[in-house]
């Protein structure tokens, strides 16, 4: 009987142990949330989740090449600037490609997805606006130090700030939404603990 209750106390301190070694080892990437809507389903939310996740990736992407035309803007050749522009437009009509596919199944998401989708959808249209004018204005301007006395700077600076606000309102919105519902969970189970 004593050695029981050895062996069942080792256990219960060996698991206190190793819980919060489990806690931090957890990734902090986020998949899809429990489905608390009436409407949606478990399917669309975690098609969602995987959209939005490669939403924000392809916005920081996109943010990346940006950058450098920011910072190096005078001293990149045109190519390099029309290669990078390039690139970030590809990673923009991505973009413009997973919005599409979330529109079509906004009515069967989480509210808090569907809010989510409302709050990027203008940075995506000023994204693929700037990103049009930018390359129409280098196509027009091959020399470099023309090129800085026109619009195209603006028009950089303004794709790179709405990559940027939409890279953060995903992972802002996403996190919180994940948070509110491990909170959720745990008062349920602080719940049923009580009710024991």
């Amino acid at each position: 009987m004593r050695r029981n209750f050895y062996k069942t106390t080792g256990l219960l301190l060996l698991a206190g142990l190793l819980m919060p070694v489990g806690m931090l080892l957890a990734s902090d990437t986020y998949g899809a949330p429990a489905v608390t809507s009436s409407t949606a389903n478990w399917y669309n939310v975690e098609q969602a989740s995987n959209l939005f996740n490669q939403m924000n990736t392809l916005a920081l992407k996109a943010r990346r090449e940006v950058a450098r035309l920011q910072a190096q803007g005078d001293e990149l050749s045109w190519r390099e600037h029309s290669t990078r522009l390039a690139r970030a437009k590809n990673d923009i009509n991505t973009i413009g490609d997973d919005l599409l596919q979330l529109n079509e199944m906004k009515t069967k998401l989480e509210p808090w997805q569907q809010s989510l989708l409302n709050k990027i959808t203008p940075n995506l249209h000023a994204m693929v606006y700037q990103t049009d004018q930018a390359l129409n204005t280098l196509s027009t301007h091959e020399d470099r130090i023309a090129l800085i006395m026109t619009h195209y700077p603006r028009n950089i600076d303004l794709i790179y700030k709405n990559a940027n606000q939409m890279s953060d309102t995903i992972s802002t919105v996403t996190r919180y939404a994940h948070s509110e519902q491990k909170m959720a969970a745990l008062d349920r189970m602080s719940g049923e603990e009580g009710g024991s």
